[in-house]
């Protein structure tokens, strides 16, 4: 792929963040929400470090070329760390793309009726569609689903403040909700690490194909302004009305649903379109890997790991979105020091290389 624009690169970086958990509102309920303005302080931290991060992977793989997963963190070649460091990366990937199917059923038949595993199989079926068109499919689909999610979003987010007039933001550095989750400043530093683990499956496989750095800078500064704008619409309800959606599974789509149902059911859409783009994604990055590895060409590996996820979301997704990416985004924060020590070494050749040159 040559010729990515910014704005491809702007919307792949927001898309890659708002999969089901995000757009749903659970996600920064339990991360962020929890913690009253101290979930605000987060939040913005949380941006800084995905701007910085996605602009550190996205150089690396442009300038080097590489886009194993492995070799993006570990610079050196130290093979045990590599491997687990790739293994991680493809099992939380694989993961996620069988939560969202999950999720997908789950949803479809709460709002349309829809029995649990024919929503599954159809959203398995439209993840197909696309995937098999390769990166240009993925792109596509980002460019085509993420304006929408901010628009809407930020809708219902101003409609609630009218419905529902003030609420609650108190300080609160500490919760019980979750054990793996007790802390403002840990949980703010997981969500970010395993939430780069999404965004480096489509960050860095499409880096190559950018031109220029100044492209990467571009597109990650569009991306990061959708992301403020997204993440402050959800993440501002569910702090301000807490004490209506803390026992809800979709804070969000309940929100929507008490200003009006045919909101709920727009809203419910979104969802689908959030879940979508992050089973996308992940799913992408796991080929990727995959292919890397094994050098299989074709499609009969996209069809395999597609039929494998269907079987496995049947067990459904609400404790693993509670345990997943908690214990994912620890793991990745020794990721996400990797990624920074390569990128900074890479920085260092290049000023050693021009002052050679100059000399």
């Amino acid at each position: 792929m040559k010729g990515i624009s910014s704005r491809q690169i702007a919307m792949a970086f927001t898309g890659s963040f708002l999969g089901a958990g995000f757009v749903s509102g659970q996600e920064l309920l339990q991360f962020f929400g929890v913690f009253g303005s101290f979930g605000l302080a987060g939040m913005v931290i949380t941006i800084l470090l995905l701007c910085v991060l996605s602009y550190f992977v996205m150089t690396i793989a442009n300038v080097t070329g590489i886009i194993e997963f492995e070799k993006i963190i570990v610079e050196k070649d130290k093979s045990l760390l590599r491997f687990i460091f790739g293994s991680v990366f493809i099992f939380f990937l694989f993961g996620v793309v069988i939560v969202m199917i999950a999720g997908a059923g789950a949803l479809l038949n709460q709002i349309f009726n829809v029995p649990k595993i024919a929503g599954s199989l159809l959203m398995v079926i439209c993840l197909g569609l696309v995937a098999l068109r390769g990166a240009k499919g993925v792109l596509n689909a980002f460019c085509m689903t993420v304006p929408f999610l901010v628009v809407t979003t930020l809708i219902i987010s101003i409609l609630s403040f009218f419905y529902f007039g003030s609420g609650d933001l108190s300080p609160r550095p500490f919760s019980e909700e979750n054990p793996l989750l007790g802390n403002w400043f840990f949980s703010m530093i997981a969500f970010a690490s395993y939430n780069m683990m999404a965004a480096i499956s489509i960050l860095v496989p499409i880096a190559p194909g950018v031109d220029d750095n100044r492209t990467i800078k571009t597109g990650i500064f569009r991306g990061v302004l959708q992301l403020i704008i997204v993440f402050t619409a959800i993440l501002l309800p569910v702090i301000l009305y807490q004490s209506m959606i803390i026992d809800a599974e979709l804070p969000m789509l309940t929100l929507a649903d008490k200003i009006h149902p045919a909101l709920g059911v727009v809203y419910a859409i979104l969802l689908c379109f959030g879940m979508f783009g992050s089973a996308l994604s992940c799913l992408f990055g796991v080929t990727v890997r995959i292919r890397k590895m094994k050098n299989i060409e074709g499609n009969s590996l996209t069809v395999a790991l597609l039929v494998i996820a269907f079987m496995a979301s049947i067990a459904g997704f609400k404790n693993l979105i509670a345990t997943l990416f908690p214990v994912c985004g620890y793991i990745g924060f020794f990721a996400m020091i990797g990624i920074t020590i390569h990128f900074i070494s890479l920085h260092k050749k290049k000023d050693s290389a021009l002052k050679e040159t100059n000399d």
